[in-house]
């Protein structure tokens, strides 16, 4: 088959597949941070600028009015910012040129001396919580980052923001709200909130009136049946009371005794997520930089790559994305061995045997061949995937709404409306709704879901079945297979993940591996020595 190949966004290859040659997750090489405009140098500083020189010091309301200059002059999204022929925007206020994508925008309204990556952005700015936000700061992910534009109501979140998105739409000013749960298209959780670390001065003053929201413009939604089922609503969603079990004032999974700093056979590791299929389980370190697999026995897991942004698992294998390129890897079944199979992605899921692939400007769905570097494109475009037993589904970027890949290029079936969160099990596809307070299990048929329980946190859904998390303890609940049925089989923990007929759990300090032994509140410690 063919390669393909998607575009260009934020400052960072995005090649979902094509050539390049294969190497460790231990040891990927350094991508460039920071990209000079050839021969265009930035030489001089302009009106705009206030005559600050380029990476000097800049008030929040310069890099207001330079985020403006782009909207007005509507500079069109590009990807051709790090591969001849370059694709650069001159800047009149500096004498020099930015890289017309995501990252290169803010590095632009920042002033600075050269166009920065998402990844790189950090290293001129400091981390601030969101509620510190103001104009000129940034919102940045490992796919995309827009500049700050404003509060619009603080109380209830909603703000202005600019930015560098797709093809489709040129430079933009649009509205979020910090409670939406996602913004431009992406999972809020992923951002972090930077302030660049030159800026000066105050705030400008909050708009009076807010403006109206600008939807990001995208292509349509993934193509339904020539003949698809009545787009019914999806059933409402009451305020249900918390599963009807008393909370517990312990913990659980229940860490252990806090261990040395080291001991004979592995050494204390802070972990920050799980993943577990095809009869294994894997845990990353929270810092990222180390991947772990369990032995299958006892407490000791052994080091088999690093560093990752994100693991993926399933019975094709262990998937890790590079946290610096984005590519992702397929490890290899010994330390060290790991292989690129594409380039960065929006997501990625596993269905069974299957990897399937968003590409990172959401316009285009993919799936590996298993070989090399090929993916085949089924459909899109797409805000998010979703892929368990039950198959691939896909939300709309438009609407929210939820599409199941029906097994050949480009046939999709519209089968819900939009939801907080899915999660797909080896029979069924749940959904949290918008506002959490309940879940709903999707009938198989048309657009029909069925309520099941309520209010939730997280998700989380294999071949054991479907678990919650409730949001006022933490503690969490088994789905019994009846409507507002749900059993009470562990206390908080810092993330969970079901696979392979289990249930995992990461203890809450992060220090331990439990597997819930399938009967009430038991659980098994099965991780809390890692080699080195």
């Amino acid at each position: 088959m063919s390669r393909i190949r998607t575009s260009i966004r934020c400052g960072t290859s995005v090649l979902i597949v094509g050539a390049l040659a294969a190497g460790a997750v231990s040891s990927m090489p350094a991508q460039a941070d920071s990209v000079q405009a050839g021969s265009r140098p930035v030489v001089s500083t302009g009106t705009l600028g206030g005559h600050a020189k380029p990476g000097g010091k800049v008030t929040r309301q310069q890099i207001i009015a330079r985020a403006q200059v782009w909207v007005d002059k509507k500079v069109p999204f590009s990807s051709n910012g790090l591969r001849a022929p370059f694709s650069w925007w001159s800047d009149e206020a500096t004498g020099g040129a930015y890289r017309q994508d995501c990252s290169g925008f803010v590095s632009m309204a920042w002033q600075l001396p050269a166009s920065l990556s998402t990844g790189s952005l950090a290293g001129v700015a400091k981390r601030i919580e969101f509620k510190e936000l103001e104009a000129g700061d940034v919102l940045n992910s490992a796919s995309h980052v827009v500049l700050f534009g404003g509060w619009q109501d603080r109380a209830k979140g909603t703000f202005s923001y600019y930015q560098q998105s797709n093809r489709s739409r040129p430079t933009n000013k649009a509205v979020g709200n910090l409670n939406a749960g996602s913004l431009a298209g992406l999972r809020l959780s992923g951002y972090t909130a930077l302030r660049y670390d030159n800026v000066v001065g105050q705030a400008p003053a909050e708009s009076a009136k807010p403006t109206k929201p600008t939807a990001l413009a995208t292509p349509p939604a993934p193509p339904a049946p020539k003949k698809p089922a009545p787009a019914a609503s999806p059933p409402p969603a009451p305020v249900p009371e918390p599963p009807q079990v008393p909370p517990s004032r312990t913990a659980g999974p229940t860490p252990p005794p806090k261990p040395s700093a080291r001991t004979p056979h592995g050494k204390s590791v802070r972990l920050g997520s799980l993943a577990a299929g095809g009869g294994h389980v894997y845990a990353l370190a929270a810092d990222r930089r180390a991947v772990y697999q369990w032995k299958g026995r006892g407490k000791e897991w052994v080091r088999i790559g690093g560093p990752a942004r994100r693991l993926y698992a399933g019975a094709a294998g262990l998937f890790a994305t590079d946290p610096r390129t984005g590519d992702i890897r397929r490890y290899g079944g010994r330390a060290g061995a790991w292989s690129r199979v594409g380039g960065p992605g929006k997501g990625f899921a596993l269905d069974g045997g299957r990897l399937y692939g968003l590409s990172p400007d959401g316009s285009g769905v993919y799936q590996w061949t298993g070989r090399g570097h090929t993916w085949t494109k089924i459909g899109g475009p797409a805000a998010r995937i979703h892929a368990g037993g039950a198959g691939l589904f896909a939300t709309n970027p438009d609407t929210g709404d939820l599409y199941r890949y029906l097994g050949r290029p480009d046939a999709w079936q519209r089968v819900g409306g939009p939801g907080r969160a899915f999660a797909v099990s080896g029979a069924h596809v749940y959904r949290l709704s918008s506002d959490s307070r309940a879940i709903h299990q999707w009938s198989g048929r048309g657009t029909k879901w069925v309520r099941v329980g309520g209010p939730a946190r997280r998700l989380y859904a294999g071949t054991a079945g479907l678990f919650a998390t409730n949001p006022r303890t933490g503690n969490i609940h088994r789905y019994s297979g009846h409507a507002d049925s749900w059993t009470r089989v562990g206390g908080p923990g810092r993330t969970f993940t079901a696979a392979d007929g289990n249930l995992y759990g990461i203890s809450p300090g992060g220090q331990a591996v439990y597997r819930w032994s399938g009967h009430h509140i038991y659980w098994d410690l099965i991780g809390s020595r890692f080699g080195a």
